[in-house]
């Protein structure tokens, strides 16, 4: 009764009694307790990695808005603008037509006006991308345009 006897189970675990070996097999076998549940704890964490997803973004926001900041024309010298000075003609003949033909209602030659403001909104719009030699180049285009057609007028009025 003193020599400890093991018992093996089939799980691998290992039991010592210092009873009968026939007395052994009537022992349960050991199962390692539980660990305690903490329902909590898995909201928490999901919680902890939603803020630090969210911290994660805005730091990258700001490090991408703080080294790129966003170009504004606002800055330039008036005459430093090329796109405005350039296109300035332009617009103006061109907001000059549109209220004339919105008293008028219909126009001779609305196909032609309609290409040349399809064409003036594109050099605006690449003015606005950036592409000045582009715009440029499409304005002084548009500037001739516009010249042959007021002379072709002034010469139909005589």
């Amino acid at each position: 009764m003193y020599n400890a006897w093991p018992h093996r189970h089939g799980d691998g675990s290992i039991h010592y009694t210092h009873c009968c070996a026939e007395a052994i097999d009537a022992l349960p076998a050991f199962e390692p307790p539980a660990p305690p549940r903490n329902p909590g704890g898995r909201l928490r964490q999901a919680a902890g990695a939603a803020a630090a997803a969210l911290g994660l973004a805005t730091a990258a926001f700001w490090v991408t808005m703080l080294s790129t900041p966003p170009v504004s024309r606002a800055a330039l010298p008036p005459d430093g603008d090329l796109c405005l000075n350039a296109g300035h003609t332009v617009r103006t003949v061109v907001d000059a037509e549109i209220a004339r033909r919105a008293r008028i209602g219909a126009a001779p030659g609305q196909a032609e006006f309609n290409r040349l403001l399809l064409w003036t909104r594109s050099a605006e719009g690449a003015c606005a991308a950036g592409r000045t030699r582009e715009a440029l180049r499409d304005f002084k285009a548009l500037e001739q345009m516009i010249a042959l057609r007021s002379a072709r007028f002034e010469h139909d009025e005589d």
